[in-house]
């Protein structure tokens, strides 16, 4: 959708980011994470810089990526979870009605909303004054916004094997999902509920705060779920979308335009053998990051790079000094 600003975004944009570059260097200092418990290894933390809260606030020269939605539409969540483990199991076909035994991937995980502004520390304060200048703050002068954005959770396994690249898509299946359920959380089952990633679509709800004395109270659990993987695999990244609606805008060699979203992706190792598959042969490799992967995208809005990159048209663009 377009929007339209009244004010000179260029000069004062390069001010802003300046002004903010304090609240940077402070918000890589600042880690905001709940606690790991109960097997939980691994957390996304959030990470965001000041680039990507401005957005469509700031104005961008030809050939530079362009960073949105920006503050405050931007929203983000960290993302905790288990390693990766299976479960040989009886799955019936729900088409058939036949049952056959079969080894499961899975990973449970869960999510809890965070505020990236809170990463300025105590620059925060600051921090928000500078992005809700009303002089750099787009003016969507043709749709107003209808109810709140979505998190749309999806998990893909890709096998990275030298030669054997392959995708894996989460699955939905109730009794799998039962099955993993009263394995990880049976003592717990009276007060949680362990959601596939069709019911843990929902409302981005309020963040929680870093300050939170319990930021765990309002955790979502959910489980990704894996069916006939290659047992051969050894390397393997599992990568989570949905948890951020931050995306990027470039061009690539040919001249294309090119959509990127923002995902978090966690490498495992698995040095075994398809004869006697154990879960303890399953490694985190590291830690999570955070970056961009392309995605397919459609766009009906005339002119839409014009428009979010506040080029010349809508704005006064000026090179930094």
């Amino acid at each position: 959708m377009p929007f339209t600003t009244t004010a000179p975004l260029g000069p004062t944009v390069w001010l802003l980011v300046t002004a903010l570059s304090l609240c940077a260097e402070q918000a890589s200092a600042q880690l905001i994470r709940a606690p790991l418990d109960t097997g939980f290894a691994r957390t996304s933390s959030i990470s965001m810089t000041v680039d990507e809260m401005l957005g469509s606030q700031k104005a961008r020269l030809d050939g530079e990526p362009i960073l949105g939605p920006g503050y405050p539409a931007l929203w983000i969540a960290e993302v905790q979870y288990k390693p990766v483990r299976h479960l040989f199991m009886n799955v019936t076909d729900p088409a058939t009605g036949q049952t056959k035994r079969e080894l499961v991937w899975y990973m449970i995980y869960r999510v809890i909303p965070r505020d990236y502004t809170e990463l300025a520390g105590d620059s925060r304060d600051s921090l928000l004054d500078k992005l809700q200048n009303p002089d750099l703050k787009p003016d969507n002068a043709i749709d107003s916004p209808e109810g709140y954005p979505l998190q749309v959770p999806r998990f893909v396994l890709r096998a990275d094997d030298e030669g054997q690249q392959q995708f894996y898509a989460d699955e939905v299946n109730l009794q799998i999902q039962r099955s993993v359920f009263m394995r990880e959380f049976k003592e717990r089952a009276a007060e949680l509920r362990l959601l596939n990633s069709v019911e843990a679509i929902s409302e981005v709800i309020d963040p929680v705060s870093v300050s939170a004395p319990n930021p765990l109270q309002d955790a979502v659990y959910g489980v990704a779920v894996w069916r006939n993987v290659d047992a051969k695999i050894d390397y393997l990244t599992v990568i989570m979308s949905g948890f951020s609606n931050a995306y990027r805008i470039t061009q690539n060699d040919a001249g294309e335009t090119v959509f990127e979203h923002k995902v978090i992706e966690q490498k495992f190792g698995r040095p075994g053998d398809i004869y006697d598959q154990q879960e303890s042969e399953f490694r985190v490799l590291g830690n999570p990051e955070w970056h961009y992967r392309q995605r397919t995208a459609n766009v009906s809005v005339p002119q839409f790079e014009t428009i979010l990159r506040n080029s010349p048209s809508t704005a006064e663009v000026t090179a930094a000094p």
